[in-house]
């Protein structure tokens, strides 16, 4: 850590930018798939088009203790089926010491919370407002607006992500945002 220099990011809010950055993630439904619930509605979009559901700039900083990561994250309007698109979700391996902040930018969403043991939260993310995910959550984003949902993420470099519980016949989250009469509505994943 030691000579590390001090810097700035500038981030945007529309068009989404971010800088400076090291890194950028990108997954379309391809990459995907399988944290949708409705495979068939799956395969049918993915048979005429693979549209692009998340990107994610990582600012440039070592992934080790003493530092905090700060990225932006896109998520982009749509639903596979009547589901919304989202984020991956993951959890942090340290149950104790990797929480996390969000900020959102713009836009409007959900933050699908649960714990290993299964116990949900639900909590709403709009602009003005700074969620706070403890460590021991795993975490899921949802944009539930007709725009590009947008928000800044901080948490400690060091932290390590776990997709493992993520997928088709596994336990995935316990909760899905799905489109009911033209509006979000949180039920239980099927």
């Amino acid at each position: 850590m030691a000579g590390f220099q001090p810097f700035n990011i500038k981030y945007g809010e529309y068009p989404p930018s971010f800088e400076p950055y090291e890194l950028v993630i990108e997954r379309s439904l391809e990459d995907m798939q399988e944290v949708f619930y409705d495979q068939d509605a799956v395969k049918k979009t993915l048979a005429k088009d693979n549209p692009p559901i998340v990107k994610v700039w990582m600012a440039p900083l070592p992934n080790e203790g003493g530092h905090l990561m700060s990225c932006m994250t896109v998520i982009y309007p749509g639903t596979i089926g009547d589901e919304y698109f989202m984020t991956k979700g993951h959890i942090h391996t340290d149950p104790v010491n990797d929480p996390e902040y969000y900020l959102t930018i713009r836009g409007e969403g959900l933050l699908l919370l649960q714990t290993r043991e299964g116990e949900s939260h639900i909590s709403e993310m709009v602009p003005g407002t700074l969620n706070y995910i403890p460590s021991e959550w795993a975490h899921r984003t949802v944009n539930t607006c007709e725009d590009e949902f947008v928000f800044l993420g901080i948490f400690p470099a060091s932290a390590k992500r776990d997709y493992s519980f993520i997928g088709v016949g596994k336990k995935n989250f316990n909760k899905v945002v799905v489109k009911r009469s033209g509006k979000p509505e949180v039920t239980d994943h099927p």
